[in-house]
């Protein structure tokens, strides 16, 4: 019996669609318009041909992201083989950012977000906020906040809160007080709750250092200028006008959003039967709770006990295997835990490409010329400004963070700000800027999905918010 297949019997390849999900046709246009900015576009005076090709696959690649052409790792493969083929860059250049230890801090702190996530730790955190303070609205959102802020520093994902924890709590909420209050329907108070805890997501994203893995880039980037942050001194500086936005955002989020409900008696009386039915904690979630414990004071003290924070991560997964609450296996085949590795590796890559082209330098050169002349404190706050709001091109911190933060710290410091009110200012406004639309950020997209609040309302609140936050952080940083 033949092993191989009659031709007849097989799938016909010509009956093989294609990929319904890939927009050929945008890609296309992208590419008819990078090869007509190569031929027509003329080369800045002082930029190399490397890094003006350079640059144009760089701004090809993010718009095909921004543009949802596929999925972001296929697309930068792509991009990064275009760059070799034509000899842009050398080979070992596209795969560098591999070599850079972000990445791999990442892997690690997203496989310990997987333990904490297959527990209902932060459920019952939760429901515990809400039996003993949610007796009214006022009450209800400081619950929501007060669950985010703790399981913040010891989740590293705000993407794995948000739809673990935030997304959950805020659909189960709105359908109870919805069902058992006269004239308050599930959108209604289901957009205030939604868009409460994605802002409050952000907020505490920026307070501590391990809420959110593209701060150890932030970290890395800040090293190499001599300014060097340990999870103590990062908290130390974003606490304060953190914690004053958190105070707050219920207060004017009910104003843009009408909700004075009185009483939630029955919410707290439901919120206690759940926290109730969930019983004792489990033997695995003491040891959850003690090891994350261990770990959150090494990340406070990983100043005097000189015990980088990617060591710590580590010796938490190890801790966590041995316990047999984590197989090596759960933290290699999961899809969301290799799947930012893999693009965060290749943006590095870029960033090590236009940075070794002289693209970067130009580019500061350019701002710097267009700034130059400008008093101090005003360079200081266009700059910043001008960072927070490009987050409107980018879904996700990550890839924003990668491509300008290193550009503006340079530009800022050679404009003579100074440097560690420039980096922590920018650092802050990397997370805090995720409030300006429903798609900055992939825990805005989770607490976007049910529909709760239109994108029209969640870009006008966004902006709203964003200037608040903005005149709290600037009336911080010039006290």
């Amino acid at each position: 019996m033949s092993l191989i297949s009659p031709i007849s019997d097989r799938q016909d390849s010509a009956q093989i669609p294609l990929n319904k999900d890939f927009k050929f046709l945008r890609l296309g246009i992208i590419i008819v318009l990078a090869s007509l900015a190569c031929l027509f576009i003329d080369r800045p005076q002082g930029l190399s041909s490397q890094a003006f090709h350079m640059i144009i696959i760089f701004i090809s690649s993010m718009l095909g992201i921004m543009l949802d052409i596929c999925e972001p790792c296929a697309l930068l493969f792509l991009s990064i083989c275009v760059a070799s083929l034509t000899g842009i860059v050398e080979v070992k250049q596209c795969f560098s950012g591999f070599s850079n230890i972000v990445p791999w801090l990442i892997f690690s702190a997203l496989s310990l977000s997987s333990v904490m996530t297959k527990t209902t730790l932060g459920m019952r955190l939760a429901y515990l906020f809400v039996k003993l303070f949610g007796k009214n609205i006022t009450g209800l959102s400081y619950s929501i906040i007060a669950t985010e802020f703790l399981t913040a520093p010891v989740i590293p994902s705000n993407t794995a809160r948000g739809a673990n924890i935030g997304l959950p709590l805020v659909t189960a909420i709105a359908r109870y007080v919805s069902s058992n209050t006269d004239g308050v329907p599930e959108k209604s108070i289901g957009a205030y709750l939604a868009i409460l805890y994605s802002y409050s997501n952000s907020v505490c994203s920026a307070i501590f250092i391990t809420a959110m893995i593209s701060n150890a880039i932030i970290v890395e980037i800040l090293a190499t200028e001599g300014i060097h942050l340990n999870w103590l001194s990062w908290c130390g500086f974003m606490v304060l006008p953190g914690i004053c936005i958190l105070l707050i955002l219920p207060f004017i989020l009910r104003i843009l959003f009408g909700q004075n409900i009185s009483s939630l008696e029955g919410i707290r009386s439901q919120a206690a039967a759940n926290y109730k039915a969930m019983g004792k904690l489990s033997q695995p979630e003491k040891c959850i709770l003690c090891v994350f414990s261990v770990m959150l004071l090494m990340w406070i003290f990983s100043g005097p006990l000189g015990i980088p924070i990617i060591i710590t991560v580590l010796m938490g997964i190890v801790a966590f295997v041995m316990l047999g609450l984590l197989s090596i296996k759960e933290a290699f085949s999961s899809y969301s835990t290799l799947n930012p590795v893999i693009m965060l590796g290749i943006l590095i890559s870029y960033v090590n490409c236009l940075v070794s082209s002289g693209a970067i330098e130009w580019f500061n050169g350019v701002i710097s010329s267009c700034l130059s002349g400008m008093n101090v404190d005003n360079a200081y706050y266009l700059l910043t400004i001008i960072y927070y709001f490009t987050h409107y091109f980018f879904s996700g911190e990550g890839g924003r963070i990668i491509a300008l933060y290193s550009a503006f710290l340079t530009t800022g410091l050679a404009l003579g700000i100074e440097p560690l009110k420039l980096g922590m200012t920018l650092a802050f406004f990397s997370s805090t800027s995720d409030v300006l639309a429903h798609y900055t950020c992939p825990a805005s997209i989770t607490m976007f999905s049910p529909g709760y609040i239109s994108a029209g309302k969640w870009l006008t609140t966004g902006l709203i918010i964003s200037l608040i936050m903005m005149g709290i952080w600037f009336t911080y940083v010039g006290i």
